[in-house]
């Protein structure tokens, strides 16, 4: 493991260069504030992999630093350790609902803080690893778009537009993860699509469609394996099932659709919609938006997401009517092939 970084958050000057002195000769580098406000300005340009802050240090209190550490998504995986008296349960209990991931009675005992400092550091030496190999999960959900001039941007646009709806829809941080992810991976069973189908302008004949119908079961059976993905995977297989039953690959309706594939089946639709391909303009939002709102009342998509998502539009597009960049504007392949064609998108 490498050598850590520690942020020392404390007010006592003698007990701040005490934890210093300490987590210094256990290996670690340490860095040291005398404030909360000093360390919210620190936290700007400096990524510690703990912190370690005294509870009563004047305006601004240890627990409101830690409240804020954890709010930030910069920061939010950081571990937190409060310094309290030895009876302050009170403090103990405002800190728990901060976030705080451990606590120290005072005076620190040296033994407790090598073991509870390594037990921290390890836990977060493993969610950087697998921070890492999300990155690289998002990554390999772009290739897919490498192999088609027309797909640039798709996969981040539907990761940021299920993200904020399902905020909007109040579904809980893990699921909002899965979204994010799943923007970037609903279309990775493609990648065993041949170019022939996946690139064909034009409407695809019935082997073809069949052929491209495949892929969200591919999808899933290439990460199979990894438990990270266990939220994004119902994502990756359900995301062209429609509300009235008459979606792939298993004919689900309603409610026994995941909800976050019926989110993204909705997001998916209207990117299509509003991206060009060779034998397609883009559409602009309002006959997009008509469209949507035209599938949803004949049955296709869910109407609670797809009415919450159509509120929250302006504020992802921004309020100007311009229809994206025809160059810089994807959909999918089989999404955009017959959304405008016929209702309920797909292929």
């Amino acid at each position: 493991m490498e050598q850590a970084m520690i942020l020392v958050v404390e007010d006592d000057l003698r007990l701040r260069e005490v934890l210093g002195e300490q987590l210094t000769a256990l290996g670690h580098r340490v860095s040291t504030a005398a404030s909360a406000e000093a360390a919210v300005q620190m936290l700007e340009v400096i990524q510690p992999d703990l912190i370690l802050t005294d509870v009563h240090m004047g305006a601004m209190s240890g627990i409101e630093l830690c409240a804020r550490v954890k709010s930030d998504p910069r920061s939010q995986l950081i571990p937190v350790i409060v310094l309290t008296a030895r009876a302050d349960r009170d403090a103990r209990v405002a800190g728990l609902r901060a976030g705080a991931d451990d606590f120290f009675a005072k005076p620190v005992d040296s033994l407790e803080l090598r073991t509870r400092v390594a037990a921290l550091l390890r836990v977060k030496f493993l969610l950087d690893q697998l921070e890492r190999a999300e990155g690289v999960i998002a990554t390999l959900g772009l290739t897919i778009e490498a192999r088609d001039p027309y797909t640039g941007g798709h996969c981040e646009r539907l990761a940021r537009y299920a993200a904020a709806l399902g905020r909007t829809l109040q579904v809980d941080e893990p699921t909002q993860k899965a979204l994010w992810l799943g923007g970037f991976l609903h279309d990775l069973g493609k990648i065993a699509i041949p170019d022939r189908v996946l690139l064909k302008p034009g409407r695809l004949d019935a082997s073809e469609r069949a052929s491209m119908q495949t892929h969200p079961v591919l999808g899933v059976d290439l990460v199979q394996g990894l438990r990270t993905l266990d939220r994004v995977r119902p994502i990756i297989r359900h995301h062209h099932e429609r509300w009235d039953g008459s979606g792939y690959p298993d004919g689900l309706r309603a409610e026994a659709i995941p909800l976050g594939a019926r989110i993204m089946a909705v997001v998916d639709v209207y990117d299509a919609l509003r991206t060009a391909r060779s034998y397609k303009p883009a559409l602009p939002r309002a006959e997009a938006v008509a469209i949507l709102l035209r599938e949803t009342e004949a049955g296709a998509w869910d109407p609670r997401i797809a009415h919450a998502f159509l509120e929250m539009l302006p504020e992802l597009e921004g309020a100007g009517p311009a229809a994206p960049d025809s160059n810089g504007a994807p959909m999918c392949a089989d999404q955009g092939r017959t959304a405008v064609s016929r209702p309920g998108g797909g292929s």
